[in-house]
């Protein structure tokens, strides 16, 4: 008896696996026909995906319940009718999964976020957002860590998607290099990553970029004995804002090694105090 109920307990949980994958797949199909938003297609996808879950994840539980005789399924009606109603809502409310569940749908469907979208979540979370669920958001910051926040603990949300992402780069060079040859050598840095992302440069009128990078000259003399500083700029697709501002610090170190110039470092200076007595 024991092992009959296992066995119908495997296969209810077996069931319930391929079921949630069917759904998965069919959502999968029914958007390739669809003329969405591909953003859009993910949101929704991703929040249709999660209900089906926890919808499958709830029925699984039950049945496991009745395999086991725990729960009586056809007085299950009752059970959640009257005070004990109350009773299960204000048990979930309390532990915030109601809070999660509404502040996620004014999320998805006032589109304040979107799947790909990139943003900074409490000023403090920021990254692509990778899914959107019912209770909770995941996002993939700039070191491919990913990072979930429950959707009711969300209270500011800076969306840059939909603008443009300023990459600033600043280079402190030291006093003796010639001021005039480091700039050719941010100029050629710039005319390499404006040919290389051409595609992602942003703000362009008449087919024109006024997003390219240039270099906005020395922007420090002062604060730092070791060298000046010297900034270039660019406005790129913000999606694509770190992958720019990575691969623009890697071009400044190659094209600075190929020119000769040397980036300033501090020089630390350590007094040994001889103690010899005489």
């Amino acid at each position: 008896m024991i092992l009959a109920r296992i066995i119908n307990s495997i296969i209810i949980i077996l069931c319930a696996y391929i079921l949630l994958k069917l759904i998965q797949y069919f959502l999968k199909k029914l958007f390739e026909l669809t003329r969405f938003d591909v953003r859009y297609e993910n949101t929704l996808s991703s929040v249709l995906c999660s209900m089906a879950y926890y919808i499958i994840f709830i029925l699984t539980i039950i049945l496991l319940l009745k395999e086991f005789n725990i729960v009586d399924v056809t007085k299950f009606g009752t059970l959640v009718t009257g005070a004990s109603i109350v009773g299960l809502i204000a048990g979930v409310a309390s532990q915030s999964i109601l809070k999660d569940i509404f502040n996620g749908f004014f999320i998805i469907f006032e589109k304040q976020i979107q799947v790909g979208d990139f943003v900074i979540l409490n000023e403090e979370f920021r990254g692509t957002v990778e899914e959107i669920g019912l209770r909770s958001t995941s996002l993939r910051d700039w070191d491919l860590r990913r990072v979930t926040i429950p959707n009711g603990n969300i209270l500011s949300i800076r969306n840059y998607s939909r603008n443009t992402m300023r990459v600033v780069v600043n280079v402190r060079v030291s006093y003796e290099e010639d001021p005039m040859k480091v700039i050719n050598a941010l100029e050629e840095v710039c005319d390499i990553l404006n040919e290389r992302h051409k595609e992602i440069l942003s703000i362009k009128k008449n087919k024109e970029s006024y997003g390219k990078f240039k270099v906005y000259g020395v922007t420090d003399i002062e604060e730092s004995p070791i060298g000046a500083k010297y900034t270039i700029t660019g406005i790129v697709q913000s999606n694509k804002y770190f992958k720019v501002l990575k691969d623009t610090k890697l071009q400044i170190l190659i094209t600075f090694k190929d020119n000769g110039i040397n980036i300033a470092y501090p020089t630390h200076i350590n007094v040994i105090k001889d103690n010899i007595n005489d």
